[in-house]
């Protein structure tokens, strides 16, 4: 308990970031949506039920029933698993609801996200960054769903600990968080080549005293742990649907989304842009680009200027979901990059763009939580 309270008042200050963070959005974002839209239908919801829209209610009814075979429940095969087990768990262990213990997962993930995202910010920069990367991501837009019982404040805390793990060098560590990350959502396959790459330009010395037999014992090894969320995944389409990638089916008939790495989707955002009228057009449309590029000046920037493997890794993460044929979540997708929140508090360093950055991420961080809780087009 001790020590514990040690490391509670050493990482007070992310820490205490992420609960006003959380505290605010789930809180605040209530009292204040109710004033600038009022809604019958949610008027009156609690804050957790306000909060359950989209793709949670998808995740807490895998974790109380399990992936199912048929009815429309058969779609949630489209969600990886790692989040409704750890839902289930905790429902097991707090005694609580599923939609309640979905929150506790989440409240977890985000607190032990900020403590991460800090360690590994100081791996290279001083506290005074650490301390504005760790703002950066709970101010970022889409932050909400670093709350809710959703994939991203799991995910994204996965992918740093992956990191963080192997620059400390604990190769074996971080491959086991790199698996975990590919049991929660697709984008965890981009740690993999980003993790490697680690290893082969930033541990170079070590690899060389090894013997070959150890190196390719390490690649191996490492690779197969490191996909076996995935594999995990793909065995369960394939024992309730008969086919290894089932999901890939339902994606495109219930949300029309394919692969297609050569731009279709943003073509079709652009094109959209001619029909979509009000708010669509808005959300779907120009946010859907805004992000996409913003995504794409960061990637580039952490691989030129950053480190090497990060930029690897949001580049992967950022043509996964350019690769889809159909955009409808490109904001929400680019939460999950990390170091960006690292090149924000660098930029930071000038003062005029620090205040700019700040209110403009926390005016849309409010625009965008109040359409969410509306069934809005934030997905």
């Amino acid at each position: 308990m001790n020590a514990l309270g040690k490391n509670i008042k050493r990482y007070q200050l992310p820490i205490l970031i992420a609960l006003t963070s959380k505290i605010l959005i789930l809180f605040f974002i209530k009292k204040l949506s109710v004033y600038i839209i009022p809604n019958a239908g949610t008027i009156n919801l609690s804050v957790w039920n306000l909060w359950n829209v989209w793709d949670a209610p998808h995740y807490v009814s895998i974790a109380s029933s399990g992936y199912q075979k048929l009815g429309d429940e058969a779609n949630f095969i489209a969600f990886l698993p790692l989040l409704p087990v750890l839902i289930f768990v905790s429902k097991f262990i707090f005694q609580t609801s599923y939609l309640i213990a979905g929150y506790i997962v989440s409240f977890f993930t985000s607190l032990l996200l900020s403590i991460m995202l800090y360690k590994l910010t100081l791996l290279d920069y001083p506290k005074k960054t650490a301390i504005l990367a760790v703002i950066m991501l709970f101010i970022f837009p889409t932050a909400f769903f670093l709350h809710i019982p959703y994939t991203e404040s799991l995910f994204i805390l996965l992918s740093v600990a992956a990191f963080y793990s192997i620059r400390k060098k604990n190769y074996w560590v971080s491959f086991l968080f790199v698996g975990l990350a590919t049991a929660t959502k697709v984008a965890g396959l981009a740690l993999i080549p980003a993790i490697f790459a680690e290893i082969l330009f930033f541990d170079r010395q070590y690899f060389r005293k090894v013997s070959i037999y150890k190196k390719l014992g390490i690649s191996l090894i490492g690779l197969v742990v490191s996909l076996s969320g995935f594999l995990i995944y793909l065995t369960l389409n394939y024992f309730l649907f008969g086919n290894f990638f089932y999901f890939t089916i339902v994606r495109e008939q219930n949300w029309f989304v394919t692969f297609s790495p050569f731009g279709k989707g943003l073509i079709g955002v652009f094109q959209s842009l001619s029909w979509r009228m009000g708010l669509d057009r808005i959300m779907l449309g120009y946010a859907q680009i805004i992000a996409f590029f913003l995504g794409l000046i960061m990637s580039v920037y952490a691989l030129v200027k950053i480190r090497f493997s990060y930029g690897i890794f949001m580049i992967i993460v950022l043509w996964l979901s350019f690769s889809m044929s159909f955009w409808l979540g490109m904001p929400r997708f680019i939460l999950s990059l990390f170091p960006m929140y690292i090149i924000l508090a660098l930029f930071s360093n000038n003062i005029i763009f620090k205040y700019t950055w700040i209110l403009l991420s926390i005016t849309l961080l409010i625009f965008f939580s109040v359409i969410f809780i509306q069934w809005g087009a934030v997905l």
